[in-house]
C-alpha cells in the first residue's frame, strides 16, 4: 500500500515555504500527511528569537494545512555532516516511512543547507523518491546551476504560499519588503517554463514510479 506521508526537511524556519510552500499546500489538500522537519533555529538578534521563529513556523504550517514541524533545534556545532546527524535523520525516515522525501538543493551557498542535504541523502539511501527544492532567495548565488527536473503546478495554492511566507514577520527586517515578491516572481518564471501560471521546481535525486 502506498504511503500517504511526505517528510520535508528545512535547515531553518521559512526554507520550506520559500522552496516548496505551494507544493506542501497542494499535497496536504490531496490527503498527504506532510511532516516538516526544521533542523536549527536561528537566534540572530532580539527581534529574531528561537521561540519567535518556532511560533512563525507553526503558524505557517497551519496555513499550509500540514503537520506542525518537528524542531530538531540543533546548535551550529551540531550541524556537521557525520554519523550522528545522519543517524538522527535516518531515525525520522524509519519512524515516518514516507512515500517521498524533500530536502534543500545541495548547490546552495548556505553551509547549513549543504550539510542538511548531504545528511538527508545519506539517510535516504533506501528511499525511493527523493527531491531537492530551490531555496536561494534571498542570496545564494554560487558557481553551481540548479537543474529543474520536476515541476509542480501551484497556481491554485500560490496564495497559500504567499500567506505562509507572510507568517515570518521576523524576516521582513532581515530580507526587506522585496523578499516575498521575489519568491513569487520565481514561481511565475517556473510556471512559464511549463505553461502554468505558477510552479515550483525540483531536482530529482531518485524517483521510482510505475
Amino acid at each position: 500500500m502506498e504511503s500517504k506521508t511526505i517528510v520535508a526537511f528545512g535547515a531553518h524556519p521559512d526554507d520550506l515555504e520559500i522552496g516548496m510552500g505551494g507544493t506542501i499546500a497542494k499535497l496536504s489538500a490531496k490527503g498527504y500527511n506532510v511532516q516538516p522537519v526544521i533542523a536549527t533555529l536561528p537566534n540572530f538578534v532580539k527581534s529574531d528569537t528561537k521561540e519567535g521563529r518556532k511560533s512563525e513556523s507553526m503558524l505557517s504550517a497551519k496555513v499550509m494545512g500540514c503537520k506542525s514541524p518537528i524542531f530538531l533545534d540543533l546548535s551550529p556545532e551540531q550541524m556537521v555532516f557525520g554519523r550522528k546527524l545522519v543517524t538522527l535523520i535516518d531515525s525520522l525516515i524509519t519512524e515516518h516511512k514516507p512515500d517521498s522525501v524533500f530536502t534543500q538543493w545541495y548547490g546552495d551557498s548556505h553551509q547549513d543547507h549543504q550539510i542538511l542535504t548531504s545528511s538527508v541523502i545519506s539517510a535516504c539511501r533506501n528511499q525511493n523518491n527523493l527531491f531537492m527544492y530551490e531555496t536561494t532567495i534571498p542570496g545564494g548565488i554560487t558557481e553551481n546551476s540548479f537543474k529543474p527536473q520536476l515541476f509542480v503546478d501551484i497556481t491554485e495554492t500560490i496564495d497559500i504560499k504567499k500567506n505562509a511566507l507572510e507568517c515570518f514577520q521576523s524576516q521582513f527586517i532581515r530580507c526587506g519588503e522585496i523578499w516575498i515578491p521575489a519568491v513569487i516572481g520565481r514561481c511565475s518564471y517556473r510556471g512559464y517554463q511549463v505553461d502554468a501560471k505558477y510552479a515550483e521546481a525540483f531536482e530529482v535525486v531518485k524517483v521510482t514510479k510505475w
